[in-house]
C-alpha cells in the first residue's frame, strides 16, 4: 500500500510539472536569432546545390564548403555551430522556435524576390 501511495505521488507531481517548460539557452550556445541566420544560409546553399545552379566546372575550380563558407560568413566556428545545433536538437521546443525564425526569414526573402519581379 505504501508503494502504491508513493507511485501515485510521483505520478501526480510529474503530471503537474510542465513538459513544455522552455529551457534557458546557455551563454555558450548561439542565440536563436543567430542560429536561424546560419541555418537560413545553410538551407539556401543546400537548395542551390540541389537544383544544380553551379556547373561541375565551377564546383571543381571553386569548391563550396558549407561547413566553412557559411560559418565564416556568419562569424561562427564549426565547433560553436555543432555544439549549438546539438543543444537545440536536445531541446525540441527551442528548435521549433529556431525553425520558425528560419521560415520567417525565408518567407521575407521570397517576398522581396517576388516584389522585384
Amino acid at each position: 500500500m505504501k508503494q502504491l501511495i508513493t507511485i501515485f505521488c510521483i505520478t501526480f507531481f510529474c503530471a503537474c510539472t510542465s513538459i513544455d517548460e522552455r529551457p534557458s539557452i546557455p551563454d555558450t550556445v548561439l542565440s536563436q536569432e543567430k542560429m536561424a541566420e546560419v541555418m537560413v544560409d545553410v538551407h539556401l546553399l543546400e537548395a542551390t546545390l540541389s537544383v544544380n545552379a553551379y556547373s561541375k566546372d565551377q564546383i571543381v575550380t571553386n569548391p563550396i564548403m558549407p561547413n566553412s563558407d557559411v560559418l565564416k560568413k556568419n562569424n561562427v566556428t564549426k565547433k560553436h555551430y555543432e555544439e549549438s545545433f546539438g543543444f537545440y536538437c536536445q531541446n525540441p521546443i527551442l528548435l521549433t522556435e529556431v525553425y520558425q525564425l528560419v521560415l520567417n526569414n525565408l518567407s521575407k526573402m521570397q517576398a522581396e524576390v517576388m516584389n522585384k519581379k
